[in-house]
């Protein structure tokens, strides 16, 4: 993998990072990248398209994921209605600050499975993410051995669930050190490209020559670098696209994909199925179920 390396200071007179932020792109502010920190970022408004490793989705506000240390991320922001740019709170920090022989103790055992669980990445869901959020929420207002009490109990919690976590990158991911500014660029030239041309016809070999790079080698670079075939890539935004517009209007279906660059609609439906397990119109009738039960539990 080619992504930026991203230096994290702490916070002063802090042994971690709390930073909660707003910007135009979290993509222009964070670009592709791996910091050796662990990091738990909560985006509190936004949506998009999230890349941690070979794991490609969509996400909303509310979205709650945990990365371990090395593993490259990045989010990438679609326009928000209304002009309110994205906002996420982040915290980061290294194991060693808890110092090894702490680690080692037994009550420590569980968090200590956690951490070798979020070297894949980590997707919070559920009761869980909202009682971390609110969590996070508190570290922001708290200070010296308060606030590092506040970060082992999110991590607590985390460790404690049994039915709100997903792994996100395969297992069997990994970076090389091939690690240039000439490839990290040209990944995000690709990735910005695609977002930019859903709705046309996008030709791999315009993409190489967009990248400096002749096909065949274009797609042994991007196999390496992403995990995926650019075909798959596509296809991944592509849908989630499709499952965003769904989800935020009552325009038909048909019209979606084709507006989200899918001219043969059986295509549409079998690559809708292979992604997501389900075809489109049961997933709008799940996520449908899913907002308004979320609206009776908050009422």
């Amino acid at each position: 993998m080619e992504p930026r390396f991203e230096t994290v200071q702490a916070d002063a007179a802090s042994s971690f990072r709390c930073l909660w932020y707003t910007c135009r792109s979290f993509a222009e502010n964070h670009t592709w990248h791996y910091h050796p920190e662990f990091e738990l970022i909560w985006v509190v408004r936004g949506h998009g398209t999230r890349f941690v490793g070979d794991n490609i989705e969509s996400y909303h506000p509310g979205d709650l994921v945990l990365t371990g240390p090395n593993m490259p991320h990045c989010w990438h922001s679609d326009a928000e209605v209304g002009g309110h740019p994205p906002e996420a709170a982040v915290v980061q920090f290294r194991p060693e600050m808890f110092g090894h022989d702490f680690l080692d103790l037994p009550e420590f055992e569980q968090i200590k499975r956690l951490f070798r669980a979020s070297k894949c990445g980590l997707h919070i869901e559920g009761e869980t993410a909202e009682q971390v959020q609110a969590q996070m929420r508190s570290l922001f207002e708290r200070k010296g051995i308060a606030r590092l009490i506040g970060l082992l109990d999110i991590l607590r919690v985390l460790a404690e669930t049994e039915h709100d976590v997903r792994y996100l990158a395969s297992a069997d991911y990994h970076i090389t050190n091939d690690i240039t500014e000439l490839n990290r660029h040209r990944i995000e030239m690709i990735h910005r490209h695609v977002r930019q041309n859903l709705s046309s016809e996008i030709n791999q070999a315009d993409v190489a020559r967009l990248v400096g790079l002749t096909p065949p080698a274009f797609s042994r670079f991007f196999r390496r670098a992403t995990g995926q075939t650019f075909v798959g890539f596509v296809n991944i935004l592509r849908i989630n696209e499709v499952c965003r517009e769904m989800t935020e209007g009552n325009d038909c279906i048909t019209n979606i994909a084709m507006n989200c660059g899918y001219n043969n609609i059986a295509n549409f439906n079998r690559q809708f199925l292979a992604l997501k397990g389900m075809n489109p119109s049961q997933y709008r009738e799940q996520h449908l179920r899913m907002k308004q039960n979320a609206t009776t539990f908050h009422s």
